[in-house]
C-alpha cells in the first residue's frame, strides 16, 4: 500500500485494485498504559505523525481488553490505535480486533513471534534478572537456578503477580529444562518448583512497584521489566542487571474492531515503526524498539537495561506466545489457585 496527502485526502492506492479516496480525518486516538509512556508516544510518534499528514493525534489510557470488548460490542469505537498484549491479538484477531493490511510494515525487520494479522509489534522490554551489589558484593545470582537458590544466595526475591509471560518459564528453566524445550509448558512442574521460592518472594503487581523494590531495598534481588529499572538505577539503586536468560516481550500495535478510521490509522502504525520514530520512542522511554537495527543514543543507565544489543540478543529467551493465548484459561485458573494456597 502506498499513501499520500492530497488536499485533505487521504488517497490510498492499493496494489491490485482501483485507487480509493478516503476522507481524512482531523484526528485519531491512540491508547496505552499511559502516564510518561503515553507522553512519550505522543512525543516520539504523534507529534512527527501530525507533521507529516495534518492529522491531530490524540491520547488516551489506559487500555483494557473489557473497555474494548465493551466498545466493539455495543458498535461505538472510539480509539483508533491501541498498544496491548499479543496474547489479545492473538486470542481475538478478527472478531475485536481488525486484521491488517498485509504488508503493512517489513515483517523481517520486527522482533518475530508477537505479531500476527491483527498485530504490529512496537516497542518492547526485557524481563530480567537484577540483584543488590551491595548485598551480594562478591558477585550475584548469573541465571535463574542461581536465582531459586536461596542457601547460596539467601534474600528476598521480587516477583511479578502474573502467570502468564514469565514466572512459569523461569521456573522451568530454574529446574533445569532447555530453553528449546520450554514448550509446551510443564504446569506441574513449574508450579512445584515455585513452591520452593514461595517463602520468599514479594510480589510486584505494577511496574512502579518494582522500582520501588529496588529503591527501597525491600529486595535482594528481582525479576524486572528493563523499562522500569531503568528509572531506579537512575536514582542511584545499587541493583545489577544479569543479561542471561532475559525473556524479550513487545505489545502490539492493533486497531480495534469498528474504529472509524482505519486507513489514517495503518499510517500511523507504519509511520510509528520506522527507524527514526523507533530510536525516539527509546530515547524518550526506556523502552527495547521493535525495529531491528534502530538506534538510539542513551544515558549510561539507559545502556545497562537495553535489550536491543547483539550481545544481549544472543542469550534472550523468546516466549511461545501462541501456546500461552492457547491455554491461557488454564494457566491462570492454575496461578489463583497456587497463589492463594
Amino acid at each position: 500500500m502506498s499513501r499520500r496527502i492530497i488536499s485533505g485526502v487521504v488517497a490510498l492506492a492499493v496494489v491490485g485494485t482501483a485507487s480509493a479516496l478516503v476522507a481524512q480525518p482531523a484526528s485519531i486516538t491512540i491508547v496505552n498504559p499511559g502516564g510518561p509512556y503515553l507522553e512519550a508516544t505522543l512525543e516520539a510518534w504523534g507529534k512527527t505523525f501530525t507533521e507529516k499528514t495534518n492529522i491531530k493525534v490524540k491520547g488516551d489510557s489506559p487500555q483494557s481488553l473489557p473497555k474494548i470488548q465493551q466498545m466493539v460490542g455495543a458498535k461505538n469505537v472510539s480509539w483508533d490505535v491501541v498498544e496491548v498484549p499479543p496474547v489479545f491479538t492473538m486470542r481475538h484477531c478478527g472478531t475485536l480486533f481488525e486484521k491488517l493490511t498485509p504488508g503493512l510494515v517489513d515483517a523481517a525487520r520486527v522482533n518475530a513471534g508477537f505479531g500476527n494479522e491483527c498485530g504490529v509489534p512496537d516497542a518492547g522490554y526485557a524481563n530480567i534478572m537484577l540483584y543488590n551489589k551491595t548485598k551480594f558484593a562478591k558477585g550475584g545470582p548469573q541465571n535463574w537456578a542461581d536465582f531459586f537458590d536461596v542457601k547460596k544466595f539467601p534474600g528476598k526475591r521480587g516477583l511479578w503477580d502474573g502467570a502468564e509471560g514469565v514466572n512459569l518459564e523461569i521456573a522451568l528453566l530454574a529446574d533445569g529444562v532447555a530453553p528449546e524445550n520450554l514448550y509446551p509448558l510443564d504446569l506441574d512442574r513449574a508450579f512445584r518448583k515455585l513452591s520452593e521460592l514461595k517463602p520468599h518472594i514479594v510480589f510486584w503487581r505494577t511496574g512502579a512497584q518494582s522500582t520501588q523494590m529496588m529503591e527501597s531495598g525491600e529486595v535482594d534481588m528481582i525479576m524486572a521489566w528493563s523499562s522500569r529499572a531503568y528509572p531506579a538505577l537512575k536514582n542511584g539503586a545499587p541493583f545489577e542487571p544479569v543479561w542471561n536468560q532475559h525473556i524479550i516481550y513487545n505489545n502490539v500495535l492493533a486497531i480495534p474492531m469498528g474504529a472509524p478510521n482505519k486507513a489514517a490509522s495503518e499510517a500511523y502504525i507504519r509511520h510509528a515503526l520506522e527507524d527514526k520514530q523507533q530510536a525516539r520512542i527509546t530515547e524518550l522511554y526506556p523502552v527495547t524498539p521493535a525495529l531491528i537495527g534502530a538506534a538510539p543514543k542513551l544515558d549510561e543507565a539507559g545502556m545497562k537495561v537495553f535489550a536491543g544489543t547483539p550481545e544481549r540478543a544472543k542469550t534472550a529467551i523468546r516466549l511461545n506466545l501462541k501456546w500461552v493465548a492457547d491455554n491461557s484459561e488454564v494457566i491462570q485458573k492454575r496461578w489463583i489457585e497456587w497463589l492463594n494456597s
